[in-house]
């Protein structure tokens, strides 16, 4: 039986969303709504304090975000009335590119820190890859997604240990994308999914019935983990050499399930007082969780 565990309040309010640093010091970043205006808020979960002021004007669409370490600092990308802005977390740095696109994500690119955009409908979609610090652009390619516009995907990173590399989730398939190659460089069958890094690599996660299956991005299915329901949700990361994942249930909006994945069963079931909008981990083992009444964090690891 999985260890049954109250979710710890962070802070009040309505949160949309939440992202968080796959290395390095565990770092997260929120979309709250207050008074009818959405803001971005970084977090230091070491400290639990609130990371330099908040971000006015900031999107409640997660797809409209992003939040990571692509090289060096971590960084915080999104998109507000045609442009987007990249700001260094620490140093609170803000960079201004002209562009509104459908989504975004971070990466490494020769190195260097960079943030990827995705513009445009299938049939001519179009992939920019700005230096998330000069704002240089680095890379542009065209793409093809289908019958599916970019507008039906998410973007998934685990920047840095992603690299180059950008997973488009969404339609039949999630198609992999090498920025640095200009070029997309496989297509593993899943509609929704989570991309971690692991002992074996970057995997995907993706929730099916009853279940979520660990698959590595050649398609290789390498665990199945169980649940007693459908669940949605889903987040992961890689702590000290381990896959750690957590995923809420469909039927019951206030429970959410972590896995270690080397271990099928679950081994916590986390309350928290309200339906999950969103979840995130960190690789010290701390779940966080997004609702209407506040941000709440979980440590799962010791």
């Amino acid at each position: 039986m999985p260890e049954s565990v109250q979710a710890a309040p962070l802070a009040d309010g309505s949160f949309d969303g939440v992202a968080a640093t796959a290395a390095g010091p565990p770092l997260a970043f929120t979309s709250r709504t207050a008074h009818d205006a959405n803001t971005g808020q970084a977090w230091d979960l070491t400290t639990g304090a609130a990371l330099g002021p908040p971000v006015p004007g900031f999107p409640a669409d997660r797809a409209a975000w992003t939040f990571g370490v692509p090289a060096g600092s971590p960084a915080v990308a999104w998109t507000h009335r045609d442009r987007v802005h990249v700001q260094d977390v620490r140093t609170g740095r803000e960079l201004v590119l002209d562009g509104q696109p459908d989504l975004l994500a971070l990466a490494v690119h020769g190195g260097r820190g960079a943030v990827v955009a995705v513009f445009g409908p299938a049939t001519d979609a179009e992939v920019v890859v700005w230096d998330a610090l000069t704002g240089h652009r680095l890379a542009e390619f065209a793409l093809w997604l289908g019958h599916r516009t970019a507008i039906d995907r998410s973007a998934l990173h685990a920047a840095p240990a992603s690299g180059p590399l950008v997973a488009l989730a969404g339609g039949a398939d999630v198609v992999v994308l090498d920025v640095e190659r200009g070029e997309d460089v496989v297509a593993v069958p899943s509609a929704r999914a989570v991309l971690a890094p692991s002992a074996s690599g970057l995997v995907l996660v993706r929730p099916v019935e009853n279940a979520l299956h660990v698959r590595g991005l050649d398609g290789d299915r390498l665990t199945v983990l169980t649940a007693p329901g459908p669940c949605d949700r889903v987040a992961a990361t890689g702590a000290a050499g381990r896959l750690l994942v957590a995923a809420g249930l469909e039927g019951d909006p206030c429970t959410v399930l972590a896995w270690d994945a080397a271990t099928a069963a679950p081994s916590h079931r986390v309350k928290v007082p309200a339906p999950v909008n969103d979840l995130a981990l960190t690789p010290d083992g701390t779940l966080l969780t997004a609702t209407d009444e506040g941000l709440y964090t979980t440590r799962l690891c010791p």
